[in-house]
């Protein structure tokens, strides 16, 4: 059973977990100073699982998150069905899917040019998707 809409669920993982990477861009995570109280942190990279940790958990959010967008079920925002059918939207998962492990792999290698490349990939990966399914004069022509 799925409980979120497609936007719910951009909302509250994928926007989150893309950030980390693309703020692993401009600052070190080996420099973010962790959160008074690290377990209550709202910023990921302050958290006790902060720093590269972070990083590689954001990229490997978005490899499983991209499961999620295949289930069926899954309602657009203007109440339109997910259009898991479609060639292109399965496509546009895996290329997700490749961006969130480049992501992690990146990560590991605690080098922010590698970031920068995956960083590169994510971007690709979402525009594929946002240029067909979301950048849409109205809401009702969204997941068409």
């Amino acid at each position: 059973q799925v409980y979120a809409t497609l936007a719910q669920l951009m909302r509250g993982t994928l926007f989150p977990a893309s950030n980390v990477i693309f703020a692993a861009q401009n600052l070190n995570p080996d420099e973010v100073k962790q959160a008074p109280d690290p377990a209550l942190a709202t910023d990921p990279l302050a958290s006790s699982y902060g720093k590269w940790t972070a990083v590689e958990n954001a990229g490997l959010a978005l490899a499983e998150v991209a499961n999620l967008l295949t289930l069926p079920g899954r309602k657009c925002s203007n109440g339109l069905p997910v259009p898991i059918r479609n060639p292109d939207w399965l496509k546009f998962v895996q290329g997700l899917r490749e961006a969130g492990l480049a992501a992690y792999k990146a990560a590991q290698s605690k080098n922010q040019d590698n970031i920068l490349t995956a960083a590169d990939q994510m971007t690709t990966a979402c525009s594929n998707c946002h240029d067909k399914y979301r950048e849409k004069p109205t809401l009702a022509d969204r997941c068409k």
